[in-house]
């Protein structure tokens, strides 16, 4: 089973991958939760997405916070990002306008699993 620890480094790698339009400017908050929790910040700027690992995080635009489980869910495609937010077990605060930041990263059609 994936960990979110893998997850980090196949997003990180998918970061190098996927360009973004250049106007957006966003930073994001990834709370995981539950058994595997991790704590990540995604920027987006110049046309670029990173990932990093932190603790405490800076002032971001965008807080997304939900379980280790359903966050490996999505990325494995078993559950729809928008079926997991109005079931409540994604939750989000902040600017809903740069929610496609995490989007892109998490759809990217350039993204293979390898199990």
């Amino acid at each position: 089973m994936l960990k979110t620890d893998d997850l980090f480094k196949i997003l990180q790698q998918l970061t190098l991958e996927v360009a973004i339009d250049q106007s957006v400017v966003a930073t994001a908050l990834v709370e995981l939760t539950g058994p595997d929790p991790a704590i990540w910040i995604v920027r987006a700027t110049g046309g670029r997405i990173s990932l990093a690992a932190v603790g405490l995080a800076e002032e971001t635009d965008l807080t997304v916070t939900t379980s280790s489980e359903v966050a490996i869910a999505i990325f494995e495609k078993t559950l729809n990002p928008m079926v997991a937010f109005m079931t409540g077990k994604l939750k989000i605060k902040g600017d809903l306008a740069k929610v496609a930041l995490i989007k892109q990263l998490l759809t990217s059609s350039n993204f293979h699993l390898h199990s």
